[in-house]
């Protein structure tokens, strides 16, 4: 794949992590690949990670490895496709996407059920403007 096309995807990622950002109660949005690397996103302007780099990396590669076990089931289930966690301090959304992993964190008490369609109806949105945009192009 060619540089500019991935300069392309990764700015069309980043700017649908930076609308999920923009959501109430966000405090993380990012695109985990799966070796578990950042691929885009990040916090929320002024908000402080709650764990350290280093356990942010470890936490990644986490969730890659559990969204690779997840396929596992694929079969017999269908295809994954979101799992929310709550905790005492945080609460976590994970939806696939193509190969990566969206990752959101947000505050501990939300309806995550309400969250998980807002975040949707963005995904969707953005994979709507995106192929339009590809065609508009392409017409030319």
């Amino acid at each position: 794949m060619s540089t500019i096309i991935q300069d392309i995807i990764q700015n069309q990622m980043q700017n649908l992590c930076d609308k999920i950002l923009d959501l109430q109660h966000v405090r993380f949005a990012g695109l985990i690949s799966d070796n578990g690397n950042l691929y885009a996103g990040g916090f929320k302007k002024n908000t402080a990670p709650m764990v350290s780099e280093k356990n942010r990396q470890m936490m990644y590669m986490r969730f890659a490895l559990e969204s690779s076990f997840r396929k596992d089931f694929d079969d017999s289930f269908g295809a994954f496709r979101c799992s929310t966690i709550q905790r005492e301090k945080i609460s976590i959304i994970t939806i696939n996407i193509c190969n990566y992993i969206l990752l959101v964190f947000t505050e501990p008490r939300i309806d995550l059920q309400t969250k998980v369609k807002e975040i949707q109806n963005i995904i969707d949105d953005d994979k709507r403007n995106f192929l339009n945009n590809l065609f508009e192009k392409n017409d030319m």
